[in-house]
C-alpha cells in the first residue's frame, strides 16, 4: 500500500471519528478535537517521512 493511500485512509478514519463524536455527543467535543488534531499531526508526520 502506498504512503499516499495510507495517509488518505488514516486521515479519513480520524476525520470520520471526530465528526461522528462531535455530531452525536456535543458534550464530548474535546474528544472530537483530539481526533481532529491527531489527524493534523498524522498528516504532518507522514509528510516528513516521505
Amino acid at each position: 500500500m502506498g504512503t499516499d493511500l495510507t495517509a488518505i485512509l488514516l486521515s479519513s478514519v480520524f476525520f470520520g471519528v471526530g465528526f461522528v463524536i462531535a455530531k452525536f455527543f456535543p458534550e464530548a467535543s474535546l474528544l472530537a478535537s483530539f481526533f481532529l488534531v491527531g489527524l493534523a499531526i498524522l498528516n504532518v508526520t507522514l509528510a516528513f517521512l516521505v
